[in-house]
């Protein structure tokens, strides 16, 4: 799709589809990598530090990329659930707008066609009555009496009819009434998800303090590294696995957030649609 197409032109869901794949694969995991280089630097400070240290360095490392791992894996599961999530949702505002819809529609339509059908009836029979109206205020009493005859006739199929298109009228208003109140709480239902979304800005925004705040430990890591510090590499690298596992418990609660959305939108499309 070239870039120039006007953005108004853009469907809504595949939008939505092109911005969560462009979104980087690590957008909501750490920005801390354990690459080669830092485990010789490891290494080589655990080599010359005491026995016991230095098997704590090494033990925090390891556990260290396993929450990170965790976390990249957590992150990926969120945007997954996160797209089906909205994509779920678009698609569900819509069947909701269209809640009976059609049957409404021919039920207006059987409205107007009615009405439609009977026009020439009652053209005839207004026009009957102003005759006799006419005959009577000249007196005419045999006009009088043959359109009185006529009226009268006419009458009981303009009856007929007006029940008739009171009928549709009534089927027609009760299914657009009943049409609303399921609109209403179909739309009610869905609304479930809005607390939610709200709890899930903020667990992001609680989640990017928590990396943010990573960023000065792990520079002081690796400097300790740089330095063969085995104390300050174990304390810093300690700090950063305690935070590692704070992130990663936010993760899931931003995941299990996720879950209920897909549970509510389940239960409204099960219930309403």
């Amino acid at each position: 799709m070239s870039l120039t197409v006007p953005f108004r032109l853009v469907p809504l869901a595949l939008l939505l589809i092109v911005l969560i794949a462009v979104m980087p694969a690590n957008a909501d995991a750490a920005s801390i990598q354990l690459t080669a280089s830092l485990k010789a630097s490891l290494d080589k400070t655990a080599a010359s530090a005491d026995t016991k240290t230095a098997a704590k360095l090494q033990t925090l490392y390891v556990d260290l990329g396993a929450q990170l791992k965790a976390d990249k894996d957590t992150a990926a599961s969120i945007k997954t659930l996160q797209y089906r999530n909205e994509e779920a949702v678009i698609l569900i505002r819509k069947q909701i707008r269209e809640i009976d819809a059609a049957k409404v529609s021919r039920l207006s339509n059987d409205v107007q066609q009615v009405k439609a059908r009977y026009k020439p009836l009652f053209d005839s029979y207004a026009a009957l009555n102003k005759q006799l109206a006419t005959a009577r205020s000249l007196k005419n009493k045999t006009l009088t009496g043959v359109l009185s005859f006529q009226a009268d006739a006419m009458k009981i199929a303009v009856q007929l009819a007006r029940s008739d298109i009171k009928a549709k009228e009534t089927a027609y208003k009760t299914a657009k009434t009943a049409a609303s109140a399921r609109i209403k709480a179909a739309r009610d239902s869905l609304a479930a998800i809005d607390p939610f979304k709200v709890q899930i800005k903020a667990h992001r925004s609680s989640l990017s303090q928590m990396r943010a705040s990573q960023s000065p430990v792990w520079s002081n890591f690796k400097y300790a590294l740089k330095k063969y510090d085995a104390n300050g590499a174990h304390n810093t690298l300690a700090s950063l696995v305690a935070s590692a596992k704070q992130i990663a418990a936010q993760q899931q609660k931003i995941y299990t957030l996720e879950a209920k959305i897909s549970d509510v939108v389940a239960a409204t499309r099960s219930r309403y649609l």
